[in-house]
């Protein structure tokens, strides 16, 4: 589920996210993943500093598995508390996606589902070391599918309105209650 996004740096917030942290990617040697944004792309991620200031940073989409080569990029918000590997960076580190819309099929039919605004997708980062050094890995929520998408796919990514990105990001019994919630509708379309 939610295995493929869109991300159009040009477009309101999400460009302001973007010019915000080309320097910072150039300089780090990361390319920011725009338009369709696939799972291992350095994302642009948002999370609150100590002042509760909401501040985009990249991340590397997915956290590194036990297994080589595996790579985790979803949570259910139903057992986010119960896996060890993902139960601390919830309750510590929870962060926002920010996107145009995400994708997903049926039956080799691709769709996006989108709003004229930005999306905020619910999630949660780690800082993870290897052997090249550390770097910072998120994961997206996942719930029970609404009534938009529910004909199409038996999850949906936790998503979040723009006045409820900060409570996300800083409150957990917030957090925690929010996950209880039924998804607001929002736009589907079929992509060719």
């Amino acid at each position: 589920m939610c295995g493929r996004y869109l991300f159009d740096p040009k477009t309101g917030e999400l460009s302001d996210y973007y010019q915000e942290l080309v320097a910072i990617a150039k300089e780090q040697n990361k390319k920011i993943a725009v338009d369709e944004v696939f799972p291992s792309n350095q994302v642009i991620t948002l999370i609150a500093d100590d002042s509760q200031q909401i501040l985009p940073i990249l991340t590397h989409w997915g956290f590194t598995g036990f297994k080589k080569g595996q790579l985790i990029i979803n949570a259910r918000a139903e057992t986010v508390e119960e896996k060890r590997t993902f139960k601390k960076p919830f309750l510590e580190n929870r962060c926002v996606f920010p996107m145009s819309g995400f994708y997903e099929w049926r039956d080799k039919q691709k769709f996006l589902f989108d709003s004229s605004d930005p999306l905020y997708l619910a999630g949660f980062y780690r800082n993870h070391s290897t052997a090249s050094g550390s770097e910072d890995e998120s994961i997206i929520l996942t719930t029970k599918p609404n009534t938009v998408m529910a004909p199409i796919h038996d999850r949906m990514p936790v998503l979040l309105t723009k006045a409820d990105v900060l409570p996300w990001l800083t409150d957990l019994t917030f957090a925690r209650n929010y996950l209880n919630q039924t998804m607001p509708d929002i736009q589907k379309q079929p992509v060719s």
